[in-house]
């Protein structure tokens, strides 16, 4: 049994490994570009959404993530963000 919790360990220490950090000035400058959106902007103007904005590490990380490149250049990528934004902030609001 002690194996297999090393394993599971070990998977999981190598799956983190190839994850992004995402640095406060990535979210700050994200967050920034993203307040030219009215949908981004309905949530910061929604005290319980603007919160988890500010606060909630998962949150911050999603946005954290975000291209801002590909967000202005592809469509798809645009609306698959909206998405994920959405859906992180549904999740976490309680």
């Amino acid at each position: 049994m002690g194996t297999l919790y090393e394993l599971l360990g070990s998977i999981g220490t190598l799956l983190f490994s190839f994850t992004k950090d995402v640095t406060e000035e990535e979210i700050e400058k994200n967050i920034k570009l993203l307040k030219e959106y009215k949908w981004f902007q309905n949530y910061l103007n929604d005290v319980k959404f603007e919160n988890l904005i500010k606060e909630h590490k998962d949150v911050r990380y999603v946005i954290g993530k975000l291209n801002i490149e590909k967000m202005k250049n592809k469509a798809g990528y645009y609306k698959k963000y909206q998405k994920k934004i959405h859906k992180v902030l549904l999740k976490n609001f309680k």
